[in-house]
């Protein structure tokens, strides 16, 4: 597989190579193909949450830069 960074490639597929082991000592029941969907599963619940997380602090971003304009010096 070809990338543009191959370290940051080989750092991401340990991780989840990690991860996979972990759940298969949670989950002995589950093939592999279930534990990727698992991993799956988890790793978008965590890009949701660190969306909400963004959107909101970049509201608060916004808020924070508005009062500041409104500040003469």
């Amino acid at each position: 597989m070809r990338s543009d960074d191959p370290e940051r490639t080989k750092q991401i597929a340990n991780e989840i190579n990690d991860q996979i082991d972990a759940l298969s000592k949670h989950y002995d029941n589950l093939d592999f193909t279930k534990l990727l969907l698992l991993i799956c599963l988890q790793q978008q619940d965590e890009v949701l949450t660190l969306d909400a997380k963004n959107r909101a602090l970049s509201s608060e971003l916004e808020r924070l830069n508005q009062m500041l304009s409104k500040i003469k010096i």
